[in-house]
């Protein structure tokens, strides 16, 4: 029978490596989808939108409780046990609150007319103002409440109904990087749960802290690779 202290410390061995190849699937994961993203934008019809106004506070939510979890690992180090317990319950409240803006902002995208799976014919706003369409990687011409493509100067083969019964890949790619974001973050979010109730137990000490920074790791990780997507949906589109 494997001794307490050494199941301990095999765990410990082994804990942080298992964590940081899951996140190198994580990040190969999110790394084909935008790329699949990039692919798509040159290949179709897509039209380019302002992200959602609740996406940049989400992105400020989230650096904040980065902080408040490095304040809580912080505080276990030192063997504050109430700082802990501050820490955390920060954390958490601004994880939850990082969904809401999230749902919400989703919410924005809907009012516009950006669904998860409808055509083109939904959007909603002004073309060149609200949005812009692009085929294949080149803004359309808008012109007598007709879509041509861009080398059509002429405006002789107007595209309206390919257009229209068109899917919104765009739309559809900005829920799926978001969405897939989230689902990992309420994984996180389970875990806080989890933390919180074993520092009120009174678990953890300077010298105990693995499942402290494995949380940390990985919460860490989800706040970079929000950044990460924010910055891409931003720019590239």
């Amino acid at each position: 029978m494997i001794p307490e202290a050494e199941k301990k410390e095999r765990r410990a061995k082994t804990a942080k490596p298992m964590m940081w190849m899951a996140l190198v699937s994580i990040s190969m994961m999110f790394a084909g989808l935008t790329s699949g993203y990039v692919v798509v934008q040159g290949d179709s019809f897509w039209v380019q939108t302002k992200l959602p106004q609740l996406f940049w506070i989400s992105t400020g939510i989230i650096i904040l409780s980065s902080a408040t979890l490095v304040y809580a690992l912080s505080c276990a180090r030192k063997g504050n046990n109430v700082g802990l317990k501050i820490g955390l319950i920060a954390t958490l409240i601004l994880g939850f609150g990082f969904s809401y803006t999230q749902f919400k902002g989703w919410g924005q995208m809907i009012d516009s007319g950006n669904f998860f799976r409808e055509n083109l014919s939904h959007l909603k706003g002004v073309n060149g103002l609200d949005y812009k369409i692009l085929f294949r990687g080149e803004e359309m011409i808008y012109a007598n409440g007709h879509y041509y493509g861009a080398a059509d100067l002429a405006l002789q083969t107007p595209l309206d109904e390919r257009l229209k019964n068109s899917f919104n890949m765009s739309s559809g790619f900005k829920y799926v990087l978001s969405g897939l974001h989230l689902i990992h973050l309420l994984g996180g979010l389970i875990y806080l749960i989890l933390l919180i109730f074993r520092a009120f137990a009174g678990r953890y000490s300077p010298e105990s802290l693995l499942d402290l920074e494995l949380c940390s790791i990985y919460w860490h990780f989800l706040d970079v690779l929000w950044i990460y997507l924010f910055g891409f949906l931003y720019f590239i589109n």
